[in-house]
């Protein structure tokens, strides 16, 4: 899933990344890791960055079509 990236962002980035691609909200991000919302937002900032990406759904985008996420959804890659 992740191995082309693996070594790019932290597990905590990647359980994040898979937050945002079913289209969490940073509360709700923080709600379900149990962190901080400035956390979350640190975390979704960081993601955006390292991966070269606009915007958290440019990045989530990436992560859909490139499996670097788990796909419980698979017609999310129709939509992207």
């Amino acid at each position: 899933m992740k191995s082309s990236i693996e070594g790019l962002l932290s597990d905590r980035e990647f359980e994040v990344l898979e937050l945002i691609a079913h289209g969490c909200k940073n509360r709700e991000i923080a709600q379900t890791l149990d962190i901080q919302e400035v956390t979350a937002r640190f975390h979704v900032k960081n993601i955006v960055k390292k991966l070269g990406a606009k915007n958290r759904t440019d990045a989530a985008c990436l992560a859909i079509r490139n499996d670097w996420i788990r796909d419980d959804h698979e017609k999310l890659k129709t939509i992207v």
